[in-house]
């Protein structure tokens, strides 16, 4: 039976990195969410760290680079799709309440 071989350092390292980037995205959409409470505007930021954390999942620990192109887009739609219906509802809501929509 073969060892099996430890991790490279850089893969480590890249994996921390990405995991500190989540926890620090995670504060910033704390953040927004306690600052821009009720207020217009709040969703295309609260989607904009939404899409990067699901970016970076993807990314790092899917590994979303070693996979062919079709499934890469595939992923890349699927985690676009979340954040794009969180503004649409955002500002459907919002044309709702200013009376806007009927």
């Amino acid at each position: 039976m073969s060892q099996a071989s430890p991790a490279p350092k850089s893969t480590l390292r890249l994996l921390f990195l990405a995991w500190l980037g989540l926890m620090l995205l995670t504060g910033v959409s704390i953040l927004i969410g306690h600052e821009l409470h009720g207020k217009a505007g709040l969703q295309p930021l609260v989607a904009g760290v939404l899409w990067l954390k699901s970016w970076l999942v993807v990314r790092y620990f899917l590994e979303g680079r070693g996979i062919h192109y079709f499934f890469r887009r595939v992923l890349h739609v699927f985690i676009a799709i979340t954040p794009l219906c969180l503004v649409g509802l955002g500002l459907w809501h919002e044309g709702v309440v200013f009376g806007l929509l009927p």
